[in-house]
């Protein structure tokens, strides 16, 4: 009977050839990947992962990563006396990458609450055509708001192919606590 105990420490396995792989062996675009999905879900679990070796360290760094990366764990508006060193080096790469969370999230603070309401509909504009579903519900109705006609005729025909979606609900879910 073959010992089916994993040895500490060891990332290998042994192929019926003798042959050994590794996941380590595996093509950095893959590792890009599978990190971005890690990311997607939990930041902490990609911080453990860069730990892990130098391989998933550099993996990891890729900018399709930080595009990819969740917001879930931040502040809609991070404060700077509460965002530490780490965090803020963290959203400045996000934003770098061209993460579509952080263009929401600015869009939607230049637009509500200071005096830059062009450039946050900029921001929600450009993380509506990147797939963010509620920059892309916000936009529509700001769109629809607005007092040019083509501007409302854009608004409407935007939330018309989201009604197809779930995105309307969800979003509506989510704005009713703010």
């Amino acid at each position: 009977m073959a010992d089916l105990r994993v040895k500490k420490g060891s990332n290998k396995k042994q192929h019926r050839d003798g042959s050994v792989t590794t996941i380590k062996s595996l093509p950095k675009e893959l590792l890009v990947e599978i990190f971005a999905k890690v990311g997607t879900r939990s930041i902490f679990d990609l911080c453990m992962v860069k730990l892990c070796c130098k391989e998933f360290l550099r993996a990891a760094e890729d900018d399709y990563v930080y595009r990819h990366a969740s917001m879930e764990n931040f502040a809609l508006v991070p404060l700077p006396w509460f965002t530490g060193e780490k965090e803020s080096s963290f959203l400045k790469r996000c934003r770098e990458s061209g993460n579509s969370e952080i263009a929401y999230r600015e869009g939607m603070v230049q637009y509500f609450n200071s005096s830059k309401v062009e450039s946050g509909l900029e921001n929600l504009k450009k993380a509506a055509l990147e797939g963010h579903d509620e920059a892309k519900y916000v936009y529509c109705m700001l769109l629809m708001c607005r007092q040019e006609e083509g501007e409302r005729k854009q608004g409407f025909d935007v939330f018309c192919s989201l009604k197809a979606s779930t995105c309307v609900w969800r979003c509506r879910k989510r704005f009713r606590h703010v």
